[in-house]
C-alpha cells in the first residue's frame, strides 16, 4: 500500500527494457535479449547472444553504462530498478563464456571471487550514478565498502581502485588519487589484467599533473617531456618517420644531461621504443633492435613493467621479421 495514502494502491515503476536508449540494430538485438531474459526464454537468450557476440562485444560501451534517461529512476529506487543491470551481467556472463570476456571483466572483475556477481555490479552502477551527478563522496563511500568485501588482489579491487582514483582527481585531490591509481596498476599487473598498459597512462598523467601542480623545475620539465613525445609520437602515426627521430634525438640529449635521479628520465623508455619503432618502420631493423632493446633496459630500470613487456614483445617481432 502507498504510505502517504493507504487507499491508494502503490504504482509498480516500469522497469525499461535494456536497449531502449540504444539506437539502430544494436538496440533491437539488445532489447530481445532483455525480453528473453525477463521471460525466462533462456535458450533463446543464449541463441541471440551467439548470433550477436561480435557486435555485442565490440560496442559494449553503449549497453554497459547505465542510459542519463535512468540515472533518476535508479537512484529513487535502486531495488525496483534491479531487472535492468541483471540483464545487463547475464549478457556480459553469456559473453564471456563464448569466449569474449571483456564486458564481464569491465563491470565488476566477475571472474574473482567474492559477493555476487549480481551485487557487485549493482552497487558499481550505483556508484557510477552518484559520481555522474557530482556526489563523489556519497560514491567513494559505496566503492570502499565494495572494496572492503571483495579480495584485496582481485580484478574486481582492481577495478574499484581505478574509479576511487578517478573520483579522487575530479575532486582536486591528487595524492589520494595517485595513491588509488598506483594500487590499480599494481592490480592489474599481478592478476595479469589487460588493462594494465590504460593503469599505467592514468598514473603517469596523475603523476605528472601533481609536479605540475607544485610548479617545480621537474614539473615543468615533465609537462615539456610528455608534450614532445606526443608531438614525435603524431608525426610517426603520419608516417613521417625521419622527422620524429629528429625531435626525439634533441629530447633524449635533453634528458641524458640530467641527474640520474631526476623524474624525467623515466620518459627514456618510451622515448626509445619510439626511435625503435621508427626504424623499424623505415626498414632499418638493426637499429630497430638496438633501440628497443634500450627500451627494455629503461623501463626495467625505472621500474615500468608494462613498458618493459611491451618492448620485449616488439623486440621479438624484430627479430621475428628476419626469420
Amino acid at each position: 500500500m502507498n504510505p502517504t495514502n493507504p487507499m491508494k494502491p502503490t504504482t509498480p515503476v516500469k522497469v525499461p527494457h535494456v536497449g531502449e536508449f540504444v539506437d539502430g540494430e544494436l538496440g533491437r538485438v539488445l532489447r530481445a535479449l532483455s525480453v528473453a531474459d525477463r521471460g525466462g526464454d533462456h535458450a533463446g537468450f543464449s541463441a541471440l547472444c551467439r548470433q550477436h557476440a561480435a557486435e555485442l562485444d565490440a560496442r559494449r560501451g553503449e549497453w554497459l553504462r547505465v542510459p542519463p534517461e535512468l540515472r533518476a529512476s535508479f537512484r529513487r529506487d535502486m531495488n525496483a530498478m534491479r531487472p535492468y543491470p541483471m540483464t545487463v551481467e547475464r549478457i556480459a556472463r553469456e559473453l564471456d563464456g563464448l569466449g569474449r570476456p571483456g564486458a564481464l571483466r569491465q563491470m565488476s572483475g566477475a571472474d574473482q571471487p567474492g559477493p555476487s556477481p549480481e551485487h557487485s555490479a549493482d552497487r558499481l552502477h550505483e556508484a557510477e550514478i552518484l559520481a555522474e551527478d557530482g556526489e563523489f563522496e556519497a560514491a567513494g563511500a559505496l566503492l570502499r565498502e565494495e572494496l572492503g568485501e571483495v579480495p584485496a588482489d582481485g580484478v574486481r579491487a582492481a577495478v574499484i581502485h581505478s574509479r576511487l582514483a578517478t573520483h579522487a582527481a575530479k575532486q582536486d585531490d591528487l595524492d589520494t588519487a595517485i595513491e588509488h591509481g598506483r594500487r590499480a596498476y599494481d592490480l592489474a599487473l599481478r592478476t595479469g589484467d589487460r588493462g594494465a598498459p590504460r593503469a599505467a597512462a592514468i598514473l603517469d598523467d596523475l603523476v605528472t599533473a601533481r609536479e605540475l601542480r607544485r610548479g617545480t623545475p621537474d614539473g615543468h620539465r615533465l609537462g615539456a617531456c610528455r608534450d614532445t613525445l606526443t608531438h614525435a609520437q603524431q608525426l610517426s602515426d603520419r608516417a613521417w618517420f625521419a622527422e620524429s627521430t629528429q625531435v626525439l634525438l634533441r629530447l633524449l640529449e635533453e634528458l641524458e644531461a640530467l641527474p640520474a635521479e631526476a623524474s624525467a628520465r623515466r620518459f627514456l623508455g618510451k622515448l626509445c621504443g619510439l626511435l625503435g619503432l621508427n626504424h623499424f618502420h623505415s626498414g632499418e631493423r638493426d637499429k630497430a633492435r638496438a633501440w628497443t632493446r634500450r627500451a627494455v633496459q629503461e623501463c626495467r630500470r625505472h621500474g615500468d613493467r608494462t613498458g618493459e613487456d611491451v618492448y620485449a614483445a616488439n623486440l621479438k617481432e624484430i627479430d621475428r621479421g628476419e626469420e
